[in-house]
């Protein structure tokens, strides 16, 4: 299956709107590699285990299993402070066919109160797409959203991530993720 210009144009679009999102929340104040220029930056890291659900991507909808870890981020800060980098890890295999995801995606979060927060931003990937006789790694570029709750150690969510990547030698994988997710924050 050959891509269409208006699925990439879509997907493209949406990583756009999602990058200057924030920039219309505020201009002034905004901080490059905060990671090196400010001395109060931390981390506030979270790991979790992941269960999701991908389809239709290659083949047939997929239950799979991965990591989520996520953190302030280190690159580009608001000057609220609220853009926190995700790093997935996703497996999944199914008939025959098995794919690992590797998805980086900045998000703008916004507190909603007691420990709930919204997240929305671009994200790009690396699938290793493999089925009998081929291995083929694809690029992609999307968009992915999130609610989180955190209470102590406890951190929980759920996830939904889209992308539209490349074909490579008649082996397409466009991946619709939505995802659970429960761990600790550290």
């Amino acid at each position: 299956m050959h891509k269409t210009p208006t699925r990439l144009a879509t997907a493209l679009a949406l990583t756009l709107a999602a990058l200057t999102a924030p920039a219309v929340h505020a201009a002034d104040g905004w901080q490059w590699l905060p990671i090196l220029n400010d001395p109060a930056w931390k981390p506030e890291a979270s790991l979790a285990l992941t269960g999701s659900r991908v389809g239709p991507g290659t083949g047939p909808n997929a239950n799979g299993w991965g990591l989520d870890l996520n953190f302030n981020c280190g690159l580009l800060q608001t000057p609220d402070k609220r853009i926190r980098s995700h790093l997935n890890f996703t497996h999944t295999s199914k008939n025959g066919t098995s794919v690992n995801a590797f998805e980086l995606s900045p998000r703008y979060t916004l507190p909603l109160g007691d420990g709930l927060s919204a997240g929305v931003g671009p994200s790009l990937g690396a699938f290793q797409v493999s089925t009998p006789g081929t291995d083929r790694t694809l690029f992609g570029v999307g968009a992915a959203a999130g609610m989180n709750y955190r209470a102590g150690m406890l951190y929980t969510g759920f996830d939904i991530r889209y992308h539209a990547t490349t074909s490579r030698s008649g082996v397409d994988h466009d991946p619709l993720t939505f995802g659970a997710k429960v761990g600790i924050n550290f």
